[in-house]
């Protein structure tokens, strides 16, 4: 038996500690949450880990996503958090997915698992992931820092409420804080994927994780237990997946943190970047960078990534609805 989890095979027994080779879990997201709750998993020998993340490295992400460093910028984040975990420990079953979550994605990318990690920065991603357990069966873990506090829930329905019990609806765009607006501290997204990470391996060991939702608020020095609604909602009763059911084909939204506009679509498309590539330096006068992923350069002064399944990220001072018009003009729809 290796020696590598003797310390952790003390403390759990041997019996818990060897479910963890034979667990299967997904991570959604692999930002400041996900770069934290990624490594103590695979540090702990859960069998298999896929990694699902839809970005590549900013700058901006290496204050606080701790699974980068400068050499992995403008490389897409499961590649890189791949490579990383391998390092720590070869004897996990890493699988990275470079794609975005969607209704037309969803059911694919989370079926088959033993538990559903939240690595996500939005309410859409935890709402279909929500949809996907609440179909499946499967327990998830909801995690989210801001600012210098943050929330962990483990929720596993029907033995416990889901995400819809206790907020029926998404908030409205406008009714949260995001990165953009209240920034975040590093150390307050380290105590949280911590906390998340800790009570996956309670899951996964089979021990009762905690049923409140914990809140802290690291700053203010302020702590809340938080009791989940007794009653189930029509959604988890009923395996009601409006949001696994709900069809879009494009959307455009403001970068978290950063100027510039997000391009998503649905289901993802399959773009030839490489003529594109020949359009847009005709339209620009300038050379586009191609990669494997991605097609990358300057539309005047924007900076545009394109990616391959559709997706495009266009930095620099840009509404929302300029975004669309320029994608489909230059893209089409």
């Amino acid at each position: 038996m290796s020696d590598r989890y003797q310390k952790q095979r003390i403390f759990l027994g041997s019996e818990a500690d060897a479910k963890l080779r034979s667990a299967r879990v997904v991570l959604v997201g692999l930002g400041a949450t996900g770069s934290v709750i990624a490594p103590w998993l695979v540090r702990a020998g859960v069998g298999h880990l896929t990694i699902i993340d839809r970005d590549i490295v900013e700058e901006s992400n290496l204050q606080r996503q701790l699974l980068y460093g400068e050499n992995d910028l403008l490389r897409p984040k499961a590649e890189a958090a791949a490579s990383r975990l391998r390092d720590a420990n070869s004897e996990v079953e890493i699988r990275p997915v470079i794609a975005d979550l969607t209704s037309g994605t969803a059911r694919e990318l989370l079926t088959g698992f033993d538990l559903i990690l939240d690595g996500t920065d939005n309410f859409e991603a935890r709402y279909l992931i929500n949809d996907v357990a609440i179909l499946t069966g499967t327990p998830w873990i909801y995690a989210g820092a801001l600012g210098g506090e943050g929330m962990v829930w483990p929720i596993h329905s029907p033995r416990t409420p889901c995400l819809r019990c206790l907020m029926e609806e998404p908030p409205a765009g406008g009714d949260v804080d995001t990165c953009d607006s209240a920034g975040v501290l590093g150390p307050a997204v380290g105590v949280i994927g911590s906390w998340a990470a800790l009570e996956a391996i309670k899951m996964l060991t089979g021990k009762e994780p905690h049923r409140e939702l914990v809140r802290f608020d690291f700053w203010q020095n302020e702590r809340q237990f938080i009791q989940p609604p007794r009653a189930r909602c029509r959604f988890c009763s009923e395996k009601i997946t409006e949001f696994l059911d709900a069809r879009w084909s494009l959307r455009a939204s403001r970068l978290c943190g950063l100027d510039g506009v997000q391009i998503r679509v649905n289901p993802p498309s399959l773009l030839n970047l490489e003529t594109l590539k020949l359009r847009f330096e005709s339209r620009t006068d300038t050379p586009w960078k191609l990669s494997t992923l991605a097609l990358s350069g300057m539309d005047g002064n924007w900076r545009v990534v394109l990616f391959r399944d559709g997706r495009a990220l266009i930095h620099g001072e840009i509404t929302p609805e300029k975004a669309r018009a320029w994608y489909s003009e230059t893209v089409g729809c």
